[in-house]
């Protein structure tokens, strides 16, 4: 009766280390995989950041060169003729110039606004994409309570769980069972055989596998 008593606690320890072990590699999974979503989504973040000030830029360029274009215009068009010093041009030439400046004039003002306008389009696109489409994504309070586990759910474990011989498998295929885990690894033939796979996974894994199919944010149970 000692003998089996003592077995019995060795083989509850041993589980049960194996248990705590396998929640703490999961949180931490859980907590990586985030680290590394809030980290992809802040290169989204950026890259919106600098596409949007390609356009910025390259608009601002476009509007100095039309200020400047229409500074030197204005110094032609408002005089009224050429030559101050000379003779003027004949008047039918001097009109066709004027029409030329004037259109001219007309059309570094539309590069003018057309280049305020999309650079604030950009600005405001760039702004309405960081602040509703792409933002951090944050765990709430109930995803965090489902990714971690209390030490105490190991006693909801199956007895079959919480005895289990080591080196032996966690379950058999048999009529009810789920089986088919982790089988579409792409990976060789000897590592599978050293992987937990088909039927031979621990409970908990099973049944978080059935409650993440169900649901996996809206729900902690």
């Amino acid at each position: 009766a000692a003998a089996t008593t003592a077995v019995g606690m060795g083989l509850f320890s041993y589980n049960r280390g194996n248990y705590q072990f396998d929640q703490k590699m999961h949180y931490a999974r859980y907590q990586a995989g985030i680290n590394m979503a809030i980290a992809q989504t802040g290169l989204y973040k950026q890259d919106i950041a600098e596409l949007s000030a390609l356009t910025v830029t390259r608009c601002d360029c476009y509007h100095g060169i039309a200020a400047m274009g229409l500074t030197i215009l204005t110094a032609i068009y408002c005089p009224g003729k050429l030559g101050f010093h000379v003779p003027p041009p004949p008047g039918w030439l001097m009109g066709l110039m004027m029409v030329n400046v004037a259109g001219c004039y007309m059309f570094l003002g539309l590069t003018l606004w057309y280049c305020m306008h999309a650079a604030m389009r950009a600005d405001t696109a760039a702004t309405h994409m960081l602040t509703r489409f792409v933002r951090l994504p944050i765990p709430s309070q109930g995803m965090l309570d489902k990714a971690r586990k209390f030490l105490s759910s190991y006693e909801e474990q199956p007895l079959s769980e919480v005895l289990r011989v080591p080196f032996t498998r966690h379950q058999k295929p048999a009529k009810g069972r789920n089986g088919g885990y982790n089988e579409a690894m792409d990976i060789d033939d000897a590592a599978k055989g050293r992987s937990r796979h088909g039927y031979d996974v621990p409970a908990w894994y099973r049944k978080e596998k059935a409650v993440d199919n169900v649901s996996t944010i809206d729900t902690i149970e």
